[in-house]
């Protein structure tokens, strides 16, 4: 018996078999689920989430979860700014143009 459409609920025959998703569709069954897009999708552009097919522009972007600062995570976000340049490059800024003493010395002396 041949299985019926996932979207259209309809019997699928071989000739217009897709097999994608654990699923069975007719190739013009097989489009983006985001209703305003409705584009038709072949094996080569569709993304799959949650076993429903999508175009790359409506695929759905999972929410990113915020971790806790644990006191290993501030130590490290306070050795990478010491490793850093960026406050290197702001106290050298600071001090251009600046003019420092040399203490005398002899080897100082010496080369005078």
């Amino acid at each position: 018996m041949n299985p019926k459409c996932a979207s259209c609920d309809k019997t699928v025959y071989p000739v217009e078999l897709l097999s994608c998703l654990d699923k069975k569709w007719h190739k013009n069954c097989f489009r983006c689920q985001n209703k305003s897009c409705n584009m038709i999708l072949n094996m080569k552009n569709y993304k799959g989430f949650e076993k429903l097919p999508y175009c790359n522009a409506h695929y759905p972007k999972l929410n990113q979860t915020v971790v806790a600062d644990t006191p290993e995570s501030i130590r490290l976000k306070k050795q990478t700014e010491n490793q850093s340049l960026v406050s290197y490059h702001a106290d050298f800024e600071k001090t251009k143009g600046t003019m420092e003493s040399v203490a005398d010395t002899p080897e100082m002396n010496r080369m005078k």
